[in-house]
């Protein structure tokens, strides 16, 4: 009788946007706080105060500037709160783990193994993956803030046109969007592979075959190692499937 095949270890995508639309979303609402602030306060400000033929800005502007600022920077303490922060990283690691569980039940049930009955490590790793994962969301926060006063500050200071301005802080927007699906991405490769790998091993589990996406996406040097079997204990230089920054490569059990 033929052995049954391994299911392949899958990639959490539904998990990873769910994540990247919660963090999105944070950075939504503090980017049209940051619009309405500039449109109704910055811009009118920047009119009122150019005072030369070089449309240079008064000394009183950025007195006014750093209070209207120092607004905008409670608001994005509020919308980036704590609770929020934590809640989005809570459900993200939660679902993550469901995810990999219910996968690596179906790799040990060919088995006949339980690979998820007793996890001693998993609490312990969970709080501390959900720790990061606030911590990332809040540099996101911290360096969203910090760029938006860069560009507003060294635009009136250089006599931008306030409709280049804008355009700027549009564009910041977008970026710091960009950035907030990058780290749902990354993160959900990176505890992906670790989990997998503790799990792989409570199987009894010592070497993986390496599998790429397959996509257009993967980088030259991960191509380079798909398919190719390497232990837990000797992993390429790259590290393990997902550990490398926005990798989605996965790891498929060897069985012996």
């Amino acid at each position: 009788m033929a052995k049954r095949k391994v299911p392949l270890t899958r990639f959490p995508d539904a998990v990873a946007v769910s994540y990247s639309r919660a963090i999105t979303k944070m950075v939504r609402e503090l980017g049209k706080e940051t619009l309405k602030m500039f449109d109704q306060q910055i811009e009118r400000e920047i009119e009122l105060n150019r005072n030369d033929k070089h449309g240079l800005i008064t000394e009183g502007f950025f007195g006014l500037f750093k209070r209207i600022f120092k607004s905008l920077s409670k608001k994005a303490i509020k919308i980036f709160s704590y609770k929020r922060k934590k809640d989005a990283a809570n459900t993200f690691i939660a679902n993550l783990n469901q995810f990999n569980k219910n996968n690596m039940f179906q790799q040990g049930r060919v088995r006949g193994i339980e690979p998820t009955k007793t996890e001693p490590w998993l609490n312990t790793f969970m709080k501390s993956k959900v720790a990061e994962n606030v911590s990332y969301i809040t540099n996101i926060q911290d360096e969203f803030v910090e760029k938006i006063e860069e560009i507003i500050d060294s635009g009136v200071k250089n006599g931008t046109n306030p409709k280049v301005i804008r355009a700027q802080l549009v564009e910041r927007i977008g970026m710091t969007e960009s950035r907030a699906q990058f780290v749902a991405v990354d993160q959900a490769g990176s505890i992906l592979g670790q989990m997998a790998a503790q799990r792989h091993r409570q199987m009894g589990v010592e070497k993986f075959k390496w599998l790429t996406s397959k996509d257009e996406r993967v980088r030259e040097s991960h191509r380079e190692l798909s398919d190719k079997v390497f232990a837990y204990d000797e992993p390429p230089e790259v590290g393990l499937p997902g550990e490398d920054y926005r990798c989605r490569c996965l790891a498929i059990p060897i069985f012996d």
